[in-house]
């Protein structure tokens, strides 16, 4: 006979004595947490909300607008496309027989220029960055300085 309730607990539990209502009942936890969805279940909450509520603003007379519905933004394929398109108004490339874009002589002033516009940036970064870290270290020597004379 056991003395304290976990000589009892562990007497019961013994793996010979497998419970199989408490197994099933863990399985079917399992389950239950692998179905749920609680993101479906708030959606559907509050959709019976809105409809309650819309039900019970058109009872009391109040009349309901109609609201144009938001643009979908472009996906990536369509993005692709429609800078393609935008390239070729500008003149930058053309389209050959196999439909491959060839770039023009505009196309590649612009893209000479670009990419000098963009090195011209990346230096003056690189300058900011290097004045800042000078400055960061004369403080730190300023400070270390009046460290050492108090």
């Amino acid at each position: 006979m056991p003395e304290s309730g976990i000589d009892q607990i562990n007497e019961e539990t013994k793996p010979d004595k497998t419970d199989a209502l408490s197994s099933h009942l863990l399985g079917g936890k399992k389950h239950h947490d692998e179905e749920k969805n609680v993101e479906t279940e708030e959606i559907q909450h509050l959709e019976k909300g809105t409809d309650y509520l819309t039900t019970l603003l058109l009872q009391q007379g109040v009349k309901e607008t109609k609201t144009k519905s938001k643009r979908i933004p472009p996906k990536l394929d369509e993005l692709k496309k429609m800078f393609v398109q935008n390239l070729l108004k500008a003149g930058y490339v053309t389209v050959d027989d196999k439909d491959r874009t060839i770039l023009t002589d505009d196309g590649k002033k612009f893209l000479d220029n670009q990419t000098k516009n963009a090195a011209i940036k990346v230096e003056l970064a690189k300058l900011k960055n290097l004045e800042y870290r000078k400055s960061l270290e004369r403080k730190a020597k300023s400070a270390s300085k009046k460290r050492k004379k108090k």
